[in-house]
């Protein structure tokens, strides 16, 4: 018997001519993965709520909000031992773009430049840090 990944796992297939054994099947889903309506529905209304809670909020806002997720993930990439400069410059530059161009139309926006300024400078410092402990070999 050999097998098949998918994303939910590693599936067994079974050799021609032998009986399938019941698949575990996700939930929502029938025996011949047919969505079931009531899940269905119920998933569509729960999408639907959420696009009408994210329609309610200025689009600068949420910007925002992006981008303070932007810092902090750089942070967690400047706070790991060993540093990981390469993974926090991303989100770093990201930031960069979006604050330097269009900082005064996002909310909070000199909140964000500050905030923006600060990772920056903590990047220069654990890159120098970093440099530094190269240096004592």
């Amino acid at each position: 018997m050999s097998s098949f990944w998918t994303p939910s796992g590693e599936h067994q297939v079974p050799s021609p001519g032998h009986d399938a054994p019941e698949a575990d099947l996700a939930p929502g889903y029938g025996a011949e993965g047919e969505v079931d309506p009531e899940m269905a529905a119920a998933m569509e209304e729960q999408m639907r709520q959420a696009q009408e809670q994210l329609l309610s909020v200025p689009a600068a806002q949420i910007v925002s909000n992006h981008l303070i997720g932007l810092f902090e993930l750089a942070a967690l990439h400047l706070r790991v031992d060993p540093p990981n400069l390469e993974e926090a410059r991303i989100p770093i530059d990201a930031m960069g773009l979006v604050v330097d161009n269009m900082g005064d139309q996002i909310a909070d926006g000199q909140t964000l430049t500050a905030a923006l300024q600060q990772i920056r400078m903590a990047y220069v410092e654990v890159h120098n840090q970093v440099a530094g402990d190269g240096d004592d070999e």
